[in-house]
């Protein structure tokens, strides 16, 4: 009898072992994953990314709240501050994940990067009457451009403009289109959709213009701090991106958060 009862524990013991192995296969643990992540965005970058209240809200906030949803896994996508103090908390491990970020080198460090899940037109905003013709980047130079701190125009531009450029640097877009239309600044480096959305909800759109040439189409991907537990769960994330793009809930995410 006692032989009987050590051979059904073994084998209990056994199957946990086995069922622990087949867990693991599919979706990374951790501790951290019965408690959820913290996400967080930049709060001016609409549809994409933009702060309502204590929270980050947007087409790729839904998009991050969705995936790891799906995988399980509770999210509160938070406002944490400023663009470059949330790319900070990011490199800390304070923030888990960003809904939404180009990507450069330096940011390479602290993050991994998603496949992109959609592009981002980087436009000139100028003062009603003052365009200029654009077809180049060596047309700025010599120029007074603004620019939010933290801000990214791809990697390419922005090594152009540490060395050729000068920007000055903001914390708001209303800053930023203030600086222009006292003409503080000869241009505005911005998102298209961010600043367009920007005029028509504060009524300035007569009174700004953005030439027909961008500086830059820049992806967007979903990003994980390095300093996550969560950094792990990038094939996953990846998987989801796939299959969100082929059945139109990006697309549809970004036009709800459009016409909002």
């Amino acid at each position: 009898m006692k032989h009987t009862r050590s051979g059904i524990l073994v084998v209990l013991v056994l199957l946990a072992a086995l069922s622990g192995c087949n867990s693991s296969s599919s979706t990374p643990t951790s501790p951290a994953a019965r408690i959820g992540i913290v996400a967080s965005g930049h709060p001016e970058w609409p549809p994409i990314m933009f702060q309502s209240a204590s929270a980050i809200d947007g087409a790729g906030a839904a998009l991050v709240t969705k995936i790891f949803t799906d995988l399980g896994v509770a999210v509160d996508v938070r406002y944490t501050g400023t663009w470059d103090e949330v790319q900070a908390k990011a490199r800390t491990g304070d923030v888990d994940v960003l809904v939404a970020a180009y990507k450069t080198t330096e940011r390479e460090g602290y993050m991994v990067y998603s496949i992109p899940y959609t592009t981002d037109p980087v436009a000139i905003f100028v003062a009603k009457g003052k365009a200029f013709p654009f077809d180049n980047w060596e047309v700025l130079v010599g120029k007074k451009g603004i620019a939010m701190v933290g801000d990214s125009y791809g990697q390419a531009f922005d090594d152009f403009a540490a060395s050729r450029l000068a920007l000055t640097r903001v914390t708001t877009s209303a800053q930023a289109f203030d600086m222009v239309s006292k003409g503080q600044g000869d241009y505005l480096l911005y998102s298209l959709y961010a600043g367009d959305d920007y005029l028509k909800k504060n009524a300035a759109a007569a009174q700004f213009e953005s030439l027909p040439k961008f500086v830059n189409e820049e992806n967007f991907y979903i990003t994980i701090s390095k300093k996550s537990a969560y950094a792990s769960y990038l094939n996953l994330v990846n998987q989801q991106i796939a299959k969100y793009k082929a059945d139109g809930t990006i697309a549809a995410l970004i036009t709800q958060y459009k016409n909002r």
